[in-house]
């Protein structure tokens, strides 16, 4: 870290960022409401959830979010007395909703909302706001009112973007008390599913998994050259997925990896941009997939153990094409392995390893045995704590593990308390974007200029889900994104899983990808690179991830469709074409590549895309020729240069 203001922006966005350092009784306060909220969800898990449960969820959420985060910098070491209020607020809101709950269930079809009820409405919706503000920022909570504006000022567009409009009372009432709602299906994930694996991947992390994933990442990959940035993309990828933020993961694990990747030989630029680009893809690495995959569960209506099946396969070609990335980069700069001394040894990195490697087997094991993910996750997580509390391994003694435990109960109750808020919101805008077919209108719009091209449909959409999704969360990112364009893929006739995958890629990747691109500029204050041209690097060391999501909708085997033949050979193609991309970005091969070479790893790529015969076959005959050519030119001129691109700069 170079300057304050680089150890600011890491302070920012770190899983901790903008909390308050609280003592005393309200610090009291605060870690029982964590960790009641976290106990009532595991009893409800093992016991069968209760009617009531996503306002239970949301009354532990709210006021959790107003104690933890504050409203004003100078209010960071303690609660003032108007933030007591949206505490109780936060309470009452949730209240009023479980109290009259059969009435709102049984009777609102017939009855006309109450004054009371509206009033609640309204403080549900501003109290939503005014969270999400607290906890990501200012950019949803506008987003959200622009929804709201367009509900009711709709009437007075015109043309295609134009609706018949809704009143205030309508809009409040849909809002806080339709099933559509705040409290509606959305919510219904969040407090059963979301919240155990959150708090199955936050029980990891406190027990002393981030150091298990540290320690195993450089044991794994310090003999192999460009070792850090290998070890960066294994550590991020594997944190990443149980973090289920990005921007988190960058701060949380670049203060680690960028340095070791600056120190091996990497440009600040590099390092930066790898480890926004692997931290990017830990939201897409099943089994756990951040929260994405559970809320797509919902949306599809699909199971959650075929949403993780369907995406192993893209999930570890993207992982390839960061790895190729930064091996291609490391031996056209002629980096050399980390030396033996400073890097741990293979039985060090897997020391411990069982306080990982079995509750997540247990995960795996339940899933494919057709347990509901609750329950999947419920006995994972009581694995890891077994493991880690009776373990001979675990740090300390049996009493020290045991008061360790409430931290992690806290922790992860603060992340999903922060996802419960932001899934409240986008449930407005889901509501908005369903009682005004913006959804619809969108897609119509892409259908037109597309021409029903299916190719167009998808380059459209793309970019509609990046917009969408710059600088929002995972899930708010993917949630909007969907509802604005999933309609166009049904109309073009796509399989809604690969669709929403393809969704979720591209609200995903929004965050290394300009004008935006959150990852990438934590990552570049991190190294103290520029944050646009990291995040112009991030994109393209990223490329795969960009290519990918074509791969598989133009080839459903990449999504496990198929007979085993036809899994394999999608395989076998889509890992040519990525190591094919990867060679053009980064200009090596088995030799610095000149600019012909670097096209026709391009042309390359580009044919493997879509899984025909005679495009694989010139793809193949492409990446098959360079090699050779490339292996003939080092052979011949061996003797006289050993290393023809140690020592030059990054053509970045």
């Amino acid at each position: 870290m170079d300057t304050p203001r680089e150890q600011q922006v890491v302070e920012k966005y770190a899983e901790d960022a903008g909390k308050r350092k609280l003592t005393g009784v309200w610090f009291l306060v605060m870690r029982a409401t964590a960790v009641s909220m976290a106990l009532f969800h595991l009893y409800a898990a093992i016991t069968g959830a209760v009617n009531t449960q996503n306002a239970i969820h949301l009354m532990f959420a709210l006021p959790l979010i107003f104690l933890a985060y504050t409203c004003r910098v100078r209010d960071s070491d303690r609660l003032p007395w108007y933030d007591v209020i949206p505490v109780l607020m936060g309470v009452a809101i949730s209240a009023y909703y479980i109290y009259h709950f059969d009435r709102i269930l049984y009777d609102l079809g017939y009855l006309m909302p109450t004054t009371a009820d509206l009033i609640f409405g309204i403080a549900a919706i501003l109290l939503l706001l005014e969270a999400c503000r607290r906890a990501i920022g200012l950019a949803f909570p506008v987003l959200v009112l622009v929804a709201l504006a367009y509900a009711y000022f709709g009437r007075y567009l015109p043309g295609v973007w134009g609706h018949g409009g809704y009143g205030w009372a309508d809009l409040v009432a849909t809002f806080y008390m339709s099933p559509t709602g705040i409290y509606g299906s959305l919510m219904r994930t969040s407090s059963t599913v979301i919240v155990i694996f959150i708090m199955f991947g936050a029980l990891l992390v406190t027990t002393g998994g981030g150091d298990t994933f540290m320690r195993l990442s450089n044991a794994a990959t310090g003999r192999m050259s460009g070792g850090p940035a290998k070890a960066a993309t294994l550590c991020s990828a594997l944190f990443g997925s149980i973090s289920g933020s990005t921007a988190a993961n960058v701060a949380t694990t670049g203060v680690f990896t960028i340095p070791l990747m600056k120190n091996n030989g990497y440009s600040p630029r590099f390092a930066a941009a790898t480890e926004a680009s692997a931290s990017t893809g830990g939201q897409i690495l099943p089994p756990i997939m951040g929260a994405a995959a559970f809320v797509m569960a919902d949306v599809i209506s699909t199971s959650y153990l075929e949403i993780i099946g369907a995406a192993l396969i893209p999930a570890l070609l993207f992982y390839l094409a960061i790895w190729m990335s930064v091996h291609f980069e490391a031996k056209r700069l002629g980096l050399t392995p980390v030396p033996k001394s400073q890097r741990p040894t293979l039985r060090e990195g897997l020391f411990n390893i069982e306080t990982l490697v079995v509750p997540i087997a247990v995960l795996v094991t339940m899933l494919v045995l057709r347990y509901t993910p609750t329950t999947a996750a419920v006995a994972a997580y009581f694995t890891a704590v077994a493991i880690y509390l009776f373990s001979w391994r675990s740090p300390g003694t049996l009493w020290e593990r045991i008061k360790s435990l409430p931290a992690a109960l806290e922790a992860g109750a603060m992340t999903a308390a922060m996802i419960a808020v932001i899934i409240g919101s986008v449930a407005i805008i889901a509501s908005v974007i369903s009682l005004t077919g913006l959804g619809l209108k969108v897609s119509s719009v892409i259908l037109v200029v597309s021409g029903g091209d299916v190719l167009i449909t998808l380059v459209l959409a793309m970019v509609v889900a990046i917009i969408l999704g710059m600088g929002l969360p995972t899930v708010a990112a993917y949630m909007l994104a969907a509802s604005v364009v999933a309609a166009a893929f049904i109309e073009a006739g796509l399989p809604s899983l690969s669709s929403h995958l393809f969704i979720l890629y591209f609200a995903i990747l929004s965050g290394v990808t300009p004008p935006v691109a959150l990852a990438a500029y934590i990552g570049g204050a991190i190294a103290g690179s520029h944050w646009f041209k990291t995040a112009l690097t991030a994109t393209k060391i990223s490329l795969g991830g960009f290519l990918i999501p074509y791969m598989f909708i133009y080839h459903p085997p990449l999504l496990g469709n198929g007979t085993a033949l036809e899994i394999a050979l999608a395989v076998g193609s889509g890992v040519l074409g990525i190591i094919a991309l990867a060679g053009s970005t980064i200009g090596y091969f088995l030799r610095p590549c000149s600019w012909l070479e670097r096209g026709l790893l391009l042309v390359a790529a580009l044919m493997l895309i879509t899984g025909q015969l005679l495009t694989d076959v010139i793809g193949i005959v492409l990446i098959v020729g360079m090699f050779g050519w490339q292996y003939r030119h080092n052979r011949a001129t061996l003797p006289r240069s050993s290393s023809p691109a140690a020592g030059k700069e990054p053509a970045q």
